[in-house]
């Protein structure tokens, strides 16, 4: 019995065991000490036939490391602040939205209510609004019939076309 728990052991360091046998193997590792010990030289042995060098790790390491984790000060820093809340920045864009429609509206109502004032405003500020109409109406009548009506050649083409030969 001893015998094939010891080829056992050397069969799982080397990984030549199957999953079952593995798994049973390491159950009877938990609950016996002496086995565990066994299995630990085992690998040591291992170790140093494969690489020819040795590092001794004491069974109790990690007790010890998680001993001085406990034994660190706890540090209270401060906390990182709250990220921006957007619900409220929404809402503070709608209310800005809101009060620009509100002054715009004040501004186009009191346009509508008096909409003489801003013809007198451009009447005063270009004496001759009418005489710069009849010169509009002119140049669009002169534009439109010369390219469209009379079949001038004259214009430009809209797009040109180009091309290469590569020899």
């Amino acid at each position: 019995m001893q015998e094939q728990l010891n080829e056992k052991l050397s069969q799982f360091i080397d990984d030549e065991l199957d999953t079952q046998q593995a798994l049973s193997l390491l159950k009877s590792l938990q609950n016996d000490g002496l086995l565990k010990d066994k299995l630990r030289r085992y690998q040591i042995a291992s170790q140093v036939l494969k690489s020819s060098e040795y590092s001794l790790v004491n069974s109790d390491f990690v007790d010890k490391i998680h001993e001085q984790i406990r034994q660190e000060p706890t540090y209270l820093l401060p906390q990182k602040k709250a990220a921006v809340n957007w619900q409220k920045a929404a809402l503070a864009i709608a209310a800005s939205i809101a009060l620009a429609v509100v002054w715009v509206s004040s501004k186009v109502d009191k346009q509508m209510q008096n909409p003489m004032a801003t013809a007198e405003i451009v009447a005063q500020g270009n004496p001759s609004a009418e005489e710069m109409h009849a010169r509009f109406k002119n140049y669009l009548e002169a534009h439109d019939n010369a390219l469209y009506v009379n079949s001038v050649q004259a214009g430009q083409p809209y797009a040109r076309v180009v091309g290469y030969r590569q020899e």
